[in-house]
């Protein structure tokens, strides 16, 4: 199970391994206030899980030369918090003609493409800037549900981008300033010829079903009483579908079969893509790893414990599994 003991608006990449060890586990998606997505629909949640399935408006584009005009969406950003106009419980990504005084200053103006039609920049802030009324600086984490959906996957493109940005300047061959390549989303390095590309780390998270009943679990770093999906990091050589049985395996010591994919979920906390999967019990019982679990068990609808944010891919994995059951759909496994 990933740790969810971070701080809210940033969680460590992947430590480096030591001989003979596994990483410490990072935190990611479905523990307390990790929101980020919508219920899954119960006839299509084994094809596409809900949200997953439609495209976005957004289309990437690559502009070294571009800067922001007074229409552009900006994404600013200062020690991972997102600047945003607020309006009561909403908030949206200002223009940059809105902002032009808290942009001064920015290292950087790097471009992202466009919003239905409407050019996007990621701006890192080097200082906390002055802001007129209405204007705030919010992690995205407290955005989920309130920064519209499009608006907000852009706003997690962004983070991630700068935070590649800021940690590749260097070469980590030669120690030689990088440069930003031309035609792709990368860096260079004009001596040795190393390129860095944006670091995405996959991860698994899997519903496990036993007649009629889930298999959840509750971290030791979770920050409440309350009981997720398993999840894990994909290690190097293995499939998604390997990731998915030796976690379940390791964490309860349960061995499952029928892995069917559900959906995935961008985490950009910094740099984390979630694949949800949907399996089945095949063999075992319970024996919790206490390294990192509290408690484990099986939860049939009625009897279900207190289950992450609405907006996580564990709960739409968990709601998914209840509305097919509840309209008498075949299991998804």
């Amino acid at each position: 199970m990933l740790h969810r003991g971070q701080p809210p608006a940033q969680l460590q990449p992947r430590p480096a391994r030591q001989a003979g060890r596994r990483p410490p586990r990072a935190r990611l998606a479905g523990g307390e206030g990790d929101p980020g997505g919508d219920r899954a629909d119960p006839a299509r949640g084994r094809r596409h899980g809900g949200r997953a399935h439609r495209l976005s408006s957004f289309q990437a584009e690559i502009d070294l030369e571009a800067t922001p005009g007074p229409d552009a969406l900006v994404f600013a950003f200062h020690e991972g918090r997102l600047l945003v106009r607020r309006h009561d419980d909403r908030a949206e990504a200002p223009l940059s003609g809105e902002v032009g005084p808290a942009l001064a200053g920015a290292s950087a103006h790097i471009y992202l493409g466009r919003l239905d039609g409407r050019p996007c920049f990621a701006i890192p802030l080097p200082a906390e800037p002055a802001l007129a009324d209405g204007f705030v600086l919010t992690g995205l984490r407290d955005l989920f549900g309130r920064l519209e959906e499009p608006i907000h996957g852009v706003a997690g493109r962004a983070f991630q981008i700068l935070e590649w940005y800021s940690s590749h300047a260097f070469c980590g061959r030669c120690g030689t300033p990088t440069e930003l390549v031309a035609k792709e989303r990368a860096r260079g390095c004009p001596s040795c010829g190393a390129t860095y590309f944006p670091r995405i780390n996959p991860a698994v998270i899997m519903l496990v079903e036993r007649e009629g009943k889930l298999l959840l679990a509750r971290n030791k770093l979770f920050r409440g009483p309350f009981y997720s999906c398993l999840a894990g990091f994909v290690e190097p050589g293995e499939s998604l579908e390997e990731a998915v049985a030796r976690e379940v395996e390791e964490e309860v010591g349960v061995e499952i079969e029928a892995i069917a994919y559900f959906a995935s979920q961008p985490w950009p906390f910094p740099s984390q893509l979630m694949i949800g999967f949907n399996a089945r019990h095949r063999a075992g019982e319970i024996r919790v790893q206490d390294s990192e679990i509290v408690d484990a068990g099986w939860f049939g609808p009625e009897e279900l414990p207190q289950l992450p944010g609405p907006f996580s891919l564990a709960r739409r994995l968990i709601d998914g599994h209840l509305e097919r059951a509840k309209a008498g759909f075949t299991p998804a496994v």
